[in-house]
C-alpha cells in the first residue's frame, strides 16, 4: 500500500474519537481471563469518563479517578468496562491515588462493537500496587462513551467505502489570505464496500474558515477515481493564541452519507501539513513571525 494510502487511513478520525479504528460484529465478545475484582464502594474510589479537547484527533478519553477513602492507594491499572467497546482502553502506568485528590488517567477508546446501540451501564476496573482489583462504576457526564461509540461506527461504515486523507500540499487559493486543502479520497485497504459516500458539507474550525468568494462544496460523491476535492480556506480569525493553543483547528468536520445515515467525520492534517496551515495563518494575518 502506498504512503499517501497509509496516511489516508491514520487521517481518518472521529469527533472526540477519530480512536475508533474499526467495528466488531454484533455481539461478537473476544474471551479474556480476567482478574477476580472487589466492587468498589461508593466510599472508596469514584470514576467519572470524560474527554478533553486534546484527545479529540486520537479518540483519548480520560479515567478521573477520586479515592475517597482516608488511605492512600497506588493505581498501576484502569480499563473501561463497557459493552458498547471491545476491550483494550486502557491505562497503565503508576499513579498515586491521594485521599480526596482527583487524577485524570488518559487511555486510547478501543473500536466499538456497533450492534450494542444502549447506553451501556460503564464502570473502570483499577488495579492497584498491591495487586487487589477494584470495579468502580463510572458516571458520564458530558455523554462521552455514546458520542464516540456513534461516531465510531458510522466513521467505520465510512472507511468500508472511502479511504480519506488530506493532500501533503496546501495549495495556493485564488486571492491573498486564502488557501487550498485537497480532500483525497482512496480505495480501503479491505475489500471495499459498494455503496457510495457523499459529501453533504464541510463545517469550519476554530482555526479555519470557509472563503466565501470560493464556496465549499456540497454534495459531492467522493469516489476515488475522481480527482481530488478542493477546499479553500481562510484563517477563522487573527488570533495568535489560536494557533499557540491550538488542539483541533486541522481536525477538519465532514458531513458524510452513507447507505442512508448520515453523520460526520473529522479528517485530521498530517503534521507536515498542520505546520504548512499554521504558517500559513500567520503570513494571511500578517505576522512578523510568519515562517
Amino acid at each position: 500500500m502506498s504512503p499517501r494510502g497509509r496516511a489516508g487511513l491514520l487521517a481518518l478520525v472521529l469527533a472526540g474519537t477519530a480512536g475508533a479504528t474499526g467495528c466488531s460484529p454484533a455481539g461478537q465478545t473476544a474471551p479474556s481471563a480476567l482478574p477476580s475484582v472487589t466492587p468498589s464502594t461508593p466510599e472508596q474510589f469514584s470514576a467519572v469518563i470524560d474527554q478533553f479537547r486534546d484527545g479529540y484527533a486520537t479518540g483519548t478519553l480520560v479515567f478521573q479517578l477520586e479515592n475517597r477513602s482516608a488511605a492512600a492507594e497506588k493505581a498501576v491499572r484502569a480499563e473501561l468496562v463497557d459493552d458498547r467497546f471491545d476491550e483494550g482502553t486502557v491505562w497503565n502506568g503508576d499513579a498515586d491515588l491521594s485521599p480526596g485528590q482527583p487524577i485524570s488517567l488518559p487511555a486510547v477508546a478501543s473500536p466499538p462493537r456497533c450492534g450494542h446501540t444502549d447506553d451501556g451501564v460503564p464502570s473502570v476496573r483499577v488495579r492497584l500496587a498491591d495487586g487487589e482489583t477494584r470495579l468502580v462504576r463510572a458516571e458520564d457526564p458530558h455523554a462521552v462513551l455514546q458520542r464516540i461509540h456513534s461516531e465510531g461506527c458510522f466513521s467505520a461504515s465510512v472507511a468500508a467505502s472511502v479511504s480519506l486523507h488530506f493532500g501533503d500540499t496546501l495549495g495556493d487559493g485564488t486571492r491573498p489570505g486564502t488557501a487550498v486543502l485537497s480532500l483525497v479520497a482512496e480505495e480501503p485497504r479491505s475489500s471495499p464496500s459498494a455503496a457510495p459516500v457523499t459529501l453533504v458539507s464541510v463545517s469550519n474550525t476554530t482555526l479555519l474558515d470557509e472563503d466565501t468568494a470560493d464556496p465549499w462544496p456540497r454534495e459531492v460523491i467522493l469516489d476515488p477515481t475522481a480527482p481530488p476535492v478542493r477546499l479553500a480556506i481562510r484563517p477563522a480569525r487573527c488570533d495568535p493564541h489560536a494557533v499557540a493553543e491550538d488542539k483541533v483547528g486541522t481536525l477538519i468536520p465532514l458531513t458524510l452519507r452513507v447507505r442512508g445515515s448520515t453523520g460526520t467525520v473529522k479528517v485530521a492534517a498530517a503534521p507536515a501539513l498542520r505546520a504548512q496551515i499554521y504558517a500559513f495563518v500567520a503570513r494571511a494575518c500578517g505576522w512578523s513571525t510568519a515562517g
